[in-house]
């Protein structure tokens, strides 16, 4: 998934149009810290993939794994670590298992607490087609 489009280049933050949400910002300190490259790009694989590594916030040493795996890989070293929290890595099992549990109308990740939280939320308010 390419993400250029959804961040805004100012801020770094998501962007979230006219919708009527609140966006409750993730405080975990466990997540992805994702490479973005000196020219403000992600650096991904050419199939969407952004190159990145499961971490803690500020462990430098995750941050210096992920920056020499950038150099590795072609870059010139002089991008950014920037760290996405709540987020994790799924494998292409998971992932095409989270996808057809979309297109049956389910939650995808059963990890997604938050989505369960608003499910059970909805049942609550509107009850059950059960």
């Amino acid at each position: 998934m390419v993400m250029d489009g959804l961040i805004n280049k100012k801020t770094g933050k998501p962007i979230v149009g006219n919708v009527r949400r609140k966006v409750i910002e993730k405080n975990y300190d466990w997540g992805l810290y994702v490479y973005k490259k000196a020219n403000g790009k992600w650096f991904t694989d050419g199939n969407g993939s952004v190159l990145n590594i499961e971490s803690m916030r500020n462990d430098i040493g995750q941050i210096a794994k992920l920056k020499e795996a950038a150099i590795y890989y072609g870059d010139d070293g002089l991008g950014t670590c920037v760290f996405v929290p709540g987020l994790t890595r799924i494998s292409e099992e998971e992932y095409s298992e989270q996808s057809q549990r979309l297109m049956e109308g389910l939650i995808p990740s059963m990890n997604d607490l938050g989505a369960w939280k608003a499910a059970q939320d909805t049942v609550d308010k509107y009850g059950s087609d059960e």
